[in-house]
């Protein structure tokens, strides 16, 4: 009697039953990809919501500007 083999688990293995090569394809570009650790998406994510928060601010604070220059030239 042979010893069975472990098999290891395939988050992909449903997409088997499909097999184009187009869908083999992007589950070969899948596996190669580095994906980022919770810590990198966490920091990236606070970066991103700062970034988006003081561009809100300078835009919301030239647009108050502006708006106030126009009632100042025409009303």
């Amino acid at each position: 009697m042979q010893p069975r083999r472990s098999r290891s688990w395939n988050p992909f293995g449903f997409l088997k039953r499909l097999q184009p090569r187009a869908v083999a394809d992007v589950i070969s570009e899948l596996r190669k990809v580095t994906w980022p650790t919770f810590a990198e998406t966490r920091y990236l994510t606070i970066v991103v919501a700062v970034v988006a928060i003081v561009v809100g601010l300078i835009l919301g604070l030239f647009d108050l500007l502006f708006g106030w220059i126009v009632e100042q030239l025409f009303f």
